[in-house]
């Protein structure tokens, strides 16, 4: 029988091609999420080299035309992607499982990873993640944003439960957003966050000029125990959604229309004219609907007394949803169970972490516009002895 054989040149050349493929499709991807939360245009792409099993790529990475965009997939000017460590525990966050990380990084790094080797440095996560979360915190935010998401965890001798991972967002005076927290319990309510904001007490937040969350009931109450001088702005996209899904079908296009007059008024006197357009067109057809817009109004339009150049990302939670759909992908890929609480944990926590750099050293959009004016609010606020 005669002997038949592979053209490994050849196979390496389609593995090569297939790398580089993936790669420029997730750095694009990167781009766009990029301009979409933080503005720029688009300045074409330049040629860099990446090292893989193989053989050596040539990747075109995208170019913002600031130059403020930074592909997160290898730190800039890195020629191969050494970091074993980093680049394992992404992968396990985003769901993939130890056997096939350990397949990964060995096509693109000549390696081989059992998936004992991978649950290791995942354990190795655990004392990481503790000394984040138990870290001291700054004493000054001007926003935090806070949300949860549920998550069906196995406990050993309970079976499987669906339970509630609260996450905390702030962003700093200056601008800058950093994790401030994430937990697990049962369920989610007004007193257990207020119990976790207790603890970012404890860790040393003590000024915070604005909570954005959705409308959870007690959250207010729970916000006002903890920061009596805190306002609280309810988030208008939540607010809109579950609006929606309780008036007809052939009514929702009209009823989006006059929301969207509120909630993108130029100031609040026009939001509250709006609302009273809104009132009077649909107070007899969903009056509980209507009841609920008016008696929340100045927690809907509390973004009004804030800088105009910060509107559009304090009236709703969108910057911790976008941290939230990556934790949501990484619980999708494991068919929405984890085997253990600690698991869940460690998910957001590698995301917690890549989003912190990712962000790192960038500003929030508009805040370099809003310095004077947000500064004046603390003062007014928070004075100093």
């Amino acid at each position: 029988m005669p002997e038949f054989s592979i053209d490994r040149s050849w196979l390496d050349e389609v593995v090569r091609e297939v790398v580089k493929q993936v790669l420029e499709t997730v750095m694009e991807l990167e781009r766009e999420v990029f301009l979409a939360e933080e503005g720029g245009t688009k300045n074409g792409y330049y040629e860099r080299g990446l090292v893989t099993k193989p053989g050596p790529v040539r990747l075109r990475v995208p170019r913002e035309r600031e130059g403020r965009f930074h592909t997160a997939l290898f730190a800039p000017y890195q020629r191969r992607t050494e970091d074993l460590e980093a680049l394992a525990l992404a992968m396990y966050a985003a769901g993939i499982s130890t056997r096939k990380v350990g397949e990964v990084l060995g096509h693109l790094l000549g390696e081989t990873y059992s998936a004992s080797t991978i649950s290791r440095m995942a354990e190795e996560v655990l004392p990481r993640l503790e000394a984040f979360r138990k870290r001291p915190l700054r004493q000054r935010y001007a926003f935090v944003y806070l949300d949860a998401l549920f998550v069906k965890v196995f406990r050993e001798g309970e079976g499987v439960a669906t339970e509630a991972a609260y996450l905390a967002l702030g962003i700093t005076e200056e601008g800058h957003r950093e994790v401030l927290g994430f937990w697990l319990l049962p369920t989610e309510s007004g007193t257990g966050w207020g119990d976790l904001l207790l603890e970012l007490k404890e860790r040393g937040v003590e000024e915070v000029l604005l909570f954005v969350t959705d409308e959870l009931s007690g959250m207010e109450t729970a916000i006002k125990r903890v920061y009596p001088r805190a306002h609280w702005q309810l988030c208008t996209v939540h607010k809109v959604r579950s609006t929606l899904r309780r008036v007809r079908k052939k009514d929702q296009e009209a009823v989006l229309r006059d929301l969207v007059s509120v909630v993108r008024a130029s100031d609040r006197s026009e939001a509250l004219r709006a609302l009273e357009v809104f009132k009077g067109r649909w107070a007899d057809k969903y009056p509980q609907v209507v009841a609920g817009w008016v008696q929340h109004s100045a927690a809907l339009l509390r973004f009004f007394e804030y800088p105009k150049a910060l509107q559009p990302v304090i009236k709703s939670t969108n910057l911790l949803e976008r941290m939230i759909k990556e934790v949501k992908r990484a619980t999708k890929t494991r068919d929405n169970t984890f085997p253990a609480p600690d698991a869940v944990l460690k998910v957001i926590y590698c995301v917690a972490e890549g989003y912190e750099a990712r962000f790192q050293g960038r500003k929030l959009r508009g805040f370099q516009q809003a310095e004077d004016e947000l500064r004046a609010i603390f003062d007014l606020r928070y004075p100093r002895a």
